[in-house]
């Protein structure tokens, strides 16, 4: 790509430059996506970064000053936000617009405040932030543009040394993150934060991108950050506070809150929570400063006279079915499955193919007028998922559910006319009760959790951990159940878009020769990368 050299740093100049990031993060999306901590086929971090990142760029096309722009991309990458890593970029990019908010031009100093309230911002987003991931090399990135800035420099130099400090930040990852060290790579978000750092400096320079991408280098899996609560949906703003976003965030966390987010400045914090007694949060709030905008939202059937009396929830669109529940899939036989369980709105999506918050929240509203349980069945879907609930408190539940095998299970303990707390219980202890099975080919070699595989050797994980290699994919399938059920009754297992034709008539004689007391069924999924996905329960 070639553009022009300018001195501007209006908003010619900033379109310019956010368009070659994005070409840039687009030459290096398979080199980021093309490794991963665990070495399976499903590693997708530079791909939902890009997706994120040309959501936010299309949602600000029109915008014709430097704050639009930035508020603009902040509110588009909100809901096209993909994946663990493309939520975090996306709470990146509100706290930089909220840092560059009434500035019709930018400057080095510009651009360093704006940095530094990005970092910020994606820390508080994520209740228990994990050094030596893309948050590390935000905030490494924005404390050397603020060096920078502090000497006077132009904005084009404040840039480079926070792409210098950013490439820097990510070579550090394992040394502060041992699961990265262990598999010898690097964190992908961090590369990915990198090479859109590189990006905007390159288009603010008009200088031409490097014939090459970077090398390929790691992944880190974030799903394990937040956990989703129940019970109720708590928001309010505090007005004037007297205590800063993190005291009023760890008293949170002490009264047992959880899907917390305290987000503003010393005018005024936004808080957001759940928890079973919503006054627990009031009175922390109260003592914190003047109250405003309460809106408390009843997950709970017993309590819904208490949460009337507090602001109306926001409408939605109006469907047959009063409560619904969403699952992401991966193939057409899943599909299938979840469809005959009962009514359930299936997004097509899960490793290589997570869906935005946005698509998320418009799957919910086809499903139910009133509240959805939404199942992500992958650990990367979980973020944009709680997203989704973050924009429209209350109307969402988003269980943890990190696997398709636990998702089934699940679904089939979903009742709609049940209690909404009583019923995301009974699911979530469906969910617990099977052991998830993953069978693929390794895509390079690595060691993790004590396993070492060759690339393109059978590898099986049991809920979520490499349990072991084998010659084949059959046989890392049957060491895999072996080694989870002897207590248990039943395997299913789904056939992948790559499992050998024969393999529904063969299975169930190998999976019984080797577990006489199971019962077995095989089903066809068609989920990619996979040939062999199973549940024991």
């Amino acid at each position: 790509m070639t553009v022009r050299p300018t001195a501007t740093t209006g908003v010619a100049a900033l379109h310019r430059a956010l368009r070659v990031a994005e070409e840039w993060l687009a030459r290096n999306r398979e080199a980021i996506d093309a490794v991963n901590v665990y070495p399976v086929p499903d590693g997708d971090t530079g791909t939902n970064m890009l997706l994120t990142w040309r959501a936010a760029l299309d949602g600000a096309r029109d915008a014709s000053s430097v704050d639009a722009i930035c508020e603009q991309i902040a509110r588009a990458a909100l809901f096209g936000a993909r994946g663990n890593s493309g939520v975090i970029l996306s709470q990146f990019l509100r706290g930089m617009a909220d840092g560059v908010r009434g500035s019709q031009t930018l400057d080095g100093a510009s651009v360093a405040s704006a940095l530094e309230r990005g970092a910020a911002a994606a820390y508080e987003a994520v209740t228990q932030p994990v050094e030596g991931t893309m948050l590390t090399v935000m905030r490494d990135a924005a404390a050397a543009a603020s060096a920078s800035a502090a000497t006077g420099a132009a904005l084009a130099d404040v840039l480079e040394a926070a792409a210098l400090e950013a490439d820097r930040s990510v070579e550090r990852t394992p040394d502060l993150l041992p699961r990265l060290r262990e598999a010898g790579v690097v964190d992908a978000g961090g590369l990915g934060v990198a090479v859109l750092l590189r990006g905007a400096l390159l288009g603010a320079r008009g200088e031409l991108l490097p014939d090459a991408p970077v090398a390929p280098r790691g992944v880190i899996d974030l799903g394990s950050l937040e956990r989703e609560g129940h019970g109720f949906c708590t928001e309010f703003v505090i007005v004037r506070p007297v205590h800063d976003a993190g005291h009023v965030m760890a008293a949170l966390q002490a009264c047992g809150a959880e899907s917390i987010l305290v987000v503003g400045d010393a005018s005024a914090l936004h808080v957001h929570a759940h928890l079973d007694d919503p006054r627990q949060a009031l009175s922390l709030g109260a003592a914190a400063g003047a109250l405003q905008g309460v809106k408390i939202e009843n997950m709970q059937h017993q309590h819904d006279s208490w949460a009337a009396s507090h602001e109306a929830a926001v409408a939605v669109p109006v469907v047959q079915a009063e409560v619904g529940l969403v699952a992401v899939l991966p193939g057409d036989g899943l599909a299938s499955v979840a469809r005959s369980i009962g009514p359930i709105e299936v997004i097509s999506g899960g490793a290589t193919m997570n869906p935005s918050a946005g698509e998320i929240l418009e799957a919910a509203h086809r499903a139910a007028s009133r509240h959805a349980f939404v199942l992500p069945n992958d650990p990367n879907v979980l973020m944009a998922a709680r997203q989704a609930s973050d924009a429209e408190p209350g109307f969402l539940t988003v269980l943890a559910v990190r696997s398709v095998a636990a998702g089934i299970a699940a679904a089939f303990a979903f009742e709609a006319d049940a209690d909404t707390a009583a019923t995301a219980r009974r699911m979530e202890a469906a969910a617990s009760g099977v052991h998830s099975i993953e069978v693929t080919r390794a895509v390079r070699d690595a060691s993790i959790d004590g396993v070492t595989v060759a690339a393109g050797q059978a590898l099986a994980l049991v809920d979520g951990r490499a349990h072991g290699t084998a010659p084949t994919l059959e046989d890392a399938l049957l060491d895999a159940i072996e080694a989870v059920g002897a207590d248990a009754e039943v395997v299913t297992v789904y056939l992948g878009a790559e499992a050998p034709r024969d393999a529904r008539e063969r299975l169930p004689t190998l999976i019984v020769a080797r577990c006489p007391h199971l019962d077995v069924e095989v089903v066809a999924g068609g989920q990619p990368h996979y040939p062999y996905l199973a549940g024991v329960e």
